[in-house]
């Protein structure tokens, strides 16, 4: 099963993505964030502090496709957004041409990744930032981000079993149209 969870920065996707696993019964936390700054550190140490204590914790900022064992229960995978934007700096960053046939190629081996994921875990919940609705970005690179953020986006809420974009808290569910292929 898979659980897709979008939404804005600090529009509460990450509090709704707790409950849903919360009613879930083993739990794997999936954290793809590092703490590149300061500020970033105390992002994550916040989500550190929000979590069960009894819930598993696997860090993975790269490699989520076998990040976790199959049967894994429930995945809780902690932003796809973030995961993405490693990879893309693992690649090479904004001196990395990611567009054209680099971009092809970036979001089929992290959409490879996911589905992997998808395959261990008995139910995912995955958290995304929506970038549909934001200005579309000065620079080649951050166009790039939004570009490959958008299209995985657009296939995990195709794929999904249930999806939900919360706004303000308010968590409103989608109704994902399926498309064949």
């Amino acid at each position: 099963m898979l659980t897709f969870v979008l939404g804005g920065i600090r529009s509460g996707k990450s509090a709704f993505a707790l409950d849903v696993a919360r009613r879930s019964g083993r739990v794997t936390y999936l954290a793809t964030g590092t703490a590149s700054d300061p500020e970033m550190g105390e992002r994550i140490d916040a989500h550190r502090r929000s979590r069960p204590a009894g819930w598993t914790l696997v860090e993975e900022p790269l490699t989520i496709g076998t990040a976790v064992a199959a049967g894994s229960g429930t995945v809780l995978l902690e932003s796809v957004d973030g995961w993405l934007a490693n990879r893309m700096e693992a690649a090479g960053g904004a001196g990395a041409n990611l567009t054209g046939a680099a971009g092809v190629a970036l979001v089929a081996g992290c959409w490879n990744e996911l589905l992997s994921l998808r395959e261990r875990a008995g139910h995912l919940v995955a958290v995304s930032s929506e970038v549909g609705l934001s200005l579309v970005p000065l620079n080649a690179y951050g166009r790039a981000f939004t570009d490959h953020l958008g299209t995985l986006n657009q296939r995990l809420a195709a794929s999904a079993d249930e999806a939900y974009l919360v706004v303000a808290g308010i968590p409103v569910p989608l109704h994902p149209h399926r498309r064949d292929g």
